[in-house]
């Protein structure tokens, strides 16, 4: 497979929208420069990152396309992608991975709105052993598994989203990051900050995650994923009896890694009110062994959608993700 090894929206008032928009305006320029600068850290206290739940598939639909989000869909897990979209969430989405025999992923998204604008709420959890701090985002880890001590990664997330000057969409992500291992549990609050706006039959958003300071463990620094993503996603278009779209992502990592993306869904409705779907992915795979292709199914009926994702390891220990989404 190509394994390989590498080291309902209220208009917003004037003042409102400047409100939304200033910090956003001002933001988005200073992460690029955070990330730009991150190679330059000092390295004496770096021990390693810190949430690999915030680099793991946080949908198992975007798991299904290399881990590049649908943006012109409805789920819940917007919340962990493009921040700037919750608007167009809505209800409920859960997901249930495992890396092999040791490591256990979950998530929880929900959505809802009030007079303020359209609002999600987001779960991350991510267990696991380990003997060591990962160097990289390395996703291996939770996969390989081991004798070592239990790391728990715990991120609680709320998002807010807009429409500013009539003309774009806007929205943050504030984040809980709680960290434990060997006894100690650290701390920290991170920030997504997103646009997005459609051009036609696609849609754009471009979004910083995960920013914030890094974690303090015993005196050592642990550094959190901070990264910049572009997402494209088309609508859907019909290929005979098939319908089908096409969704992409590229992301420049804290420590200059670019991460691209892609995935296409293949849907068939034999009868009306039940859908079959065929998701596949390719994304290239910086420091973890595993395969850059990736595979999903899922089936709607009605407003109910059971999901499957894969990602082969060369290791004993492929991901499996099952989830269960409602709208």
């Amino acid at each position: 497979m190509g394994l390989r090894r590498v080291p309902v929206q209220a208009v917003p008032l004037p003042a409102a929208r400047l409100a939304v928009s200033l910090p956003l305006a001002v933001s988005l320029p200073l992460a690029v420069l955070a990330i730009g600068a991150g190679a330059a850290e000092a390295q004496s206290r770096f021990a390693g990152y810190a949430g690999l739940v915030l680099e793991a598939p946080a949908g198992v639909e975007a798991a299904a396309y290399g881990n590049a989000p649908y943006l012109l869909g409805a789920g819940a897990e917007s919340i962990f992608y493009a921040p700037a979209l919750i608007h167009r969430a809505d209800g409920i989405a859960a997901g249930l991975q495992r890396y092999g025999t040791e490591g256990t992923l979950a998530t929880l998204a929900g959505t809802g709105s009030v007079g303020l604008g359209d609002f999600a709420v987001g779960l991350q959890y991510l267990r696991y052993n380990t003997k060591r701090f990962p160097g990289a985002p390395d996703l291996q880890l939770p996969a390989l598994g081991g004798d070592g001590p239990p790391l728990t990664e715990f991120v609680v997330s709320l998002g807010h989203a807009r429409e500013v000057f009539g003309a774009v969409n806007a929205g943050v992500v504030a984040k809980h990051l709680e960290y434990q291992f060997l006894g100690r549990t650290e701390r920290v609050t991170l920030l997504d900050v997103g646009v997005a706006r459609g051009f036609g039959p696609t849609m754009v958003s471009l979004a910083v995650r995960n920013l914030g300071s890094d974690l303090d463990h015993r005196g050592r620094e642990l550094r959190v994923p901070t990264q910049l993503a572009l997402g494209v996603s088309t609508e859907a278009f019909e290929v005979g009896e098939l319908d089908m779209f096409l969704t992409s992502q590229i992301a420049r990592r804290r420590d200059g890694e670019i991460v691209p993306a892609g995935g296409v869904e293949i849907s068939y409705w034999p009868v009306q009110g039940y859908t079959f779907r065929l998701r596949a992915g390719l994304q290239r795979v910086v420091e973890d062994r595993r395969s850059p292709f990736t595979f999903g199914l899922a089936l709607t009926g009605d407003a109910l959608t059971l999901e499957y994702a894969f990602q082969a390891f060369d290791v004993d220990g492929n991901a499996h993700r099952f989830g269960l989404s409602f709208r």
